[in-house]
């Protein structure tokens, strides 16, 4: 009791000396500059921050592993180091190479001594591998780019190609889980271990996969058109990529900030003791930014209900002074094996923040008083309003919602997915009493939520005219009896699956991809705006995921 009663009176005290967010939208801090601290380097590369916050990088041409400590020293932590390039600390603090110079995976213990891990696979040479994530469970993924090297003694390619591969936390199976990428260079994953970031140096692309429970790959979606040699990822989502300077896109794939630096950039890292210092390597130095922002961690949401409140503090507290992964939030970004301030002071810096969920591509909370705007909260797709709209401030099932007449109100969302490129879901809370009507649909598209004549859940999404004729799905649902619904829409590539109130209401396949539209969606109306389309009822919390989301 003494323990809980300590900590939660450290917790209102840090949060009694002010709040934790910035009016400043900038990842940098205010006033801070570029720094250059040290130089007369041949090429740097792999930076990667161990649990007190030092940061380790590698001077790959004289084959040397480099550590830039806290207090701002300089010292050599391992020549010859098997010509390292891309490196990761895991939560053991042994640190993870790709060492070049034999195209081997080694791993380094606190006193550099190597274990070489990786050799080849299936018999066959590697290409070289580059960068390298270890998740939070042990587990490792790293690119197998080729650029050939001057000191390599060895033939040709052996493998089939350039790929991604992942070694099971065991260490004992290594599987390759890409096959069509060009060139992969910079890798970079969530936290959590739902989502990896993979940059295709070759193609000039970056893709984020969906990591499946084996640690396979799947939901491939396009990130952002900007290959990288190597990446970070902060606490609000944001990555951050190299090459010329550090180009800095928010979770929706969006560019939000360029930071320019004397030098090609080749990785870049957080670090130091609280890890918003941003550290790149740039050709023949280290820099130094500081940043608003702190490198990722897990979020404090343990119990997934978006709000980090006293029930996750209290999940905190069961876990004090112990080792548990799933709440060891600090440091950055793997956690340090114990549970304790670090962890705390992380969670108070979250304190009754909104924690979305990663992939939430549009929120529209339809919460606001008035006026003729839905606001996006996950973001920047803000929606208009059309018709007699009437604003329930309290009056919905999730704080406020949106009155609709059934006559002509709807509301227009620009542009935010084509449902062919890929996965996706959708989700809401409706109330309404005429069946035949529409709640969700896409311009020059299909009406992804709607009621059939006799107000079951349906939907209309389809291949385009010309592959085959495909009928709505229906649901054995019926919905508009004037209770509250949360409703939902997920499409996995090949299936079509409804959801009524959290369960799983009807599910087909079809073997085409669905019609493409780069229009924006109707929320209250049909495709076309149909007579007779047009929601009469309530429409509350309205979420778009580009993934494949369950309820």
């Amino acid at each position: 009791m003494k323990i809980s009663l300590h900590i939660f009176t450290w917790v209102i005290l840090i949060l009694s000396i002010g709040g934790f967010a910035s009016e400043n939208t900038s990842v940098i801090a205010p006033g801070a500059q570029v720094q250059r601290l040290v130089t007369g380097f041949s090429f740097t590369e792999g930076p990667a921050v161990d649990a007190a916050g030092n940061v380790f990088f590698t001077d790959q041409p004289n084959n040397k592993i480099i550590k830039w400590s806290t207090n701002g020293t300089l010292s050599v932590f391992l020549t010859p180091c098997g010509r390292a390039n891309g490196l990761y600390f895991d939560r053991e603090g042994n640190l993870w190479t790709c060492a070049d110079e034999h195209n081997e995976l080694w791993r380094i213990d606190t006193q550099g001594n190597v274990t070489v891990v990786i050799k080849n696979f299936q018999g066959k040479l590697l290409n070289g591998p580059n960068d390298l994530w270890v998740m939070r469970t042990g587990g490792i993924y790293f690119t197998d780019p080729y650029f050939s090297r001057s000191y390599w003694n060895r033939g040709p390619m052996e493998q089939s190609g350039q790929h991604v591969y992942y070694l099971t936390p065991d260490m004992q199976t290594l599987t390759r889980v890409t096959a069509d990428l060009q060139q992969p260079n910079g890798i970079i994953g969530t936290p959590d271990g739902r989502f990896l970031y993979v940059a295709d140096y070759g193609a000039g692309k970056t893709w984020r996969y969906t990591i499946q429970s084996d640690g396979t790959l799947s939901e491939k979606l396009l990130f952002c058109s900007q290959g990288s040699d190597g990446m970070t990822i902060d606490q609000e989502g944001n990555l951050y990529l190299t090459g010329t300077g550090v180009t800095v896109y928010n979770r929706l794939g969006n560019k939000i900030e360029t930071i320019s630096v004397p030098e090609g950039t080749a990785n870049v890292t957080f670090g130091g003791i609280d890890r918003k210092t941003l550290f790149i390597t740039a050709r023949t130095s280290l820099y130094s930014l500081r940043m608003r922002v702190q490198g990722a961690s897990l979020l404090p949401d343990f119990n997934a209900d978006e709000c980090v409140d006293f029930l996750d503090y209290a999940r905190l507290l069961q876990s004090w002074k112990q080792d548990d992964p799933n709440v060891d939030l600090g440091p950055a970004t793997l956690g340090d094996g114990i549970i304790d301030q670090r962890d705390l002071s992380l969670l108070a810096a979250n304190w009754l923040e909104e924690v979305l969920p990663v992939g939430l591509k549009a929120y529209w909370k339809l919460d606001e008083p008035n006026g003729a705007t839905a606001f996006d909260y996950a973001g920047t797709f803000d929606a208009t309003l059309t018709g007699n709209r009437l604003w329930h401030p309290d009056g919905g099932l999730v704080h406020g919602a949106l009155e609709f007449d059934g006559i002509g109100d709807y509301v227009s969302t620009p542009y935010v997915l084509d449902p062919s490129e890929g996965t996706f879901s959708v989700f809401a809370w409706i109330k309404g009493v005429a069946p035949g009507q529409v709640i969700i649909s896409q311009k020059g598209g299909a009406d992804w939520l709607s009621t059939d004549s006799e107000g079951k859940l349906s939907t209309n999404v389809s291949p385009p005219a010309g592959r085959t004729t495909i009928p709505p799905l229906v649901s054995d649902v019926i919905i508009t009896d004037g209770n509250w619904h949360r409703v939902g829409l997920v499409w996995n590539g090949s299936e079509r699956i409804l959801y009524v109130d959290g369960l799983e209401a009807a599910r087909d396949q079809m073997l085409y991809k669905l019609k493409s539209s780069h229009e924006g969606l109707y929320i209250g109306a049909g495709k076309g705006l149909e007579t007779g389309s047009f929601w009469s009822g309530l429409i509350d919390d309205v979420r778009l995921y580009d993934r494949t989301a369950v309820p």
